[in-house]
């Protein structure tokens, strides 16, 4: 039986995490993968800067819809007077969790000594933490990576440096800060940190299919399983990890038909949250996650950067599962728009 994750007095269960990902766990993202089976979501990376300074777009990277709850909203900087002003912000906001990003490599963030610089600097994190315990009034969480280099292993004593500030739970990206996203993920880093740890410790890497879940958490012993870049594409992931974390069936992945029926809904949602041709823009991107392994997708990408209208984008998909069943392509469904009702009964 495979238990709840707890952090602090929230109950996330199933226990599987929607990893934060710039430009793409925004909040229409996270309400699909909550509708998908995520236990929880995480938002992107919301400078403390911009919260301090009151940025009108840092605010509106912070909200929320009602059905995304519960929703982890994750916070980036390295100064703890600033992050005792935006950690109550956050909350404000809609957040359920607070979560600090030690585990960035990006060039900018780290030439600022915040994400993954501040494990070089194990007293300025536990300082931020702490800053982030003392000034919220929900569990505050920290995501860290195995290390700044391959060989760096003090990610073990920034952690427990990290529980001794008052984390309520710990991730940890199995990879190096210099593997960035390359190489494959090292799960043994995951348990040296369970063992090391009384707080519950959330594995993240390469959990690319739904048996890797329960895989993850036998070999390591985390609490909960993080599923980032695993997700593109197919909220529906969760469901069927979750379904493997249960020893029950998989769930099969929806057709053609379904997945771009998705798509389309995440399109839609995205133009009534923004103007429709950033929102185009934006979904150039997921569009090909979307379409990932089926047949002619590269031909179908090329097309979808090329489109700049919600009504264009309808056009290619009814254009391109026509095509298939043309082909003999498989059991699709009659009607793209199937799923989309189906998500929206959910």
């Amino acid at each position: 039986m495979v238990r709840p994750l707890s952090i602090g007095d929230l109950i996330v269960d199933p226990p599987l995490v929607l990893g934060p990902m710039a430009g793409t766990t925004n909040r229409v993202y996270r309400l699909l993968c909550r509708r998908g089976g995520a236990g929880l979501v995480c938002s992107e990376m919301v400078s403390i800067n911009g919260i301090f300074q009151r940025n009108d777009r840092t605010f509106r990277m912070m909200r929320t819809f009602e059905g995304e709850h519960p929703v982890s909203m994750q916070l980036f900087g390295s100064e703890p007077e600033i992050m005792r002003d935006a950690a109550p912000a956050a909350v404000e906001a809609g957040g359920d969790v607070v979560d600090i990003n030690m585990g960035c490599s990006v060039p900018k963030v780290r030439r600022n000594d915040a994400g993954v610089a501040l494990m070089g600097m194990p007293k300025r994190a536990a300082a931020l933490t702490a800053a982030a315990v003392e000034a919220c009034r929900v569990p505050v969480t920290v995501k860290i990576r195995a290390g700044l280099t391959a060989d760096d292993d003090s990610y073990v004593d920034v952690a427990r440096r990290l529980q001794d500030a008052g984390a309520s739970a710990l991730a940890i990206h199995a990879r190096s800060a210099c593997q960035a996203f390359r190489g494959e993920a090292d799960w043994r880093h995951i348990r040296r940190v369970v063992e090391a740890l009384d707080i519950p410790v959330i594995g993240n890497g390469d959990v690319t299919e739904a048996h890797d879940a329960p895989r993850m958490m036998r070999e390591t012993g985390c609490d909960a399983v993080m599923i980032a870049r695993g997700a593109w594409g197919r909220p529906w992931f969760f469901r069927q990890a979750e379904a493997a974390l249960r020893g029950g069936s998989i769930p099969a992945a929806p057709g053609p038909a379904g997945r771009l029926g998705v798509a389309l809904l995440h399109a839609q949602m995205l133009v009534i949250e923004i103007d429709e041709p950033m929102a185009l823009h934006q979904m150039r991107a997921q569009m090909h996650h979307y379409v990932h392994g089926l047949p002619w997708a590269r031909r179908f990408r090329s097309d979808a950067n090329q489109v700049s209208t919600l009504d264009a984008l309808r056009e290619l998909v009814e254009q391109y599962l026509a095509d298939l069943r043309a082909d003999g392509g498989g059991a699709l469904e009659a009607d793209p728009a199937a799923m989309v009702a189906r998500e929206e009964s959910q």
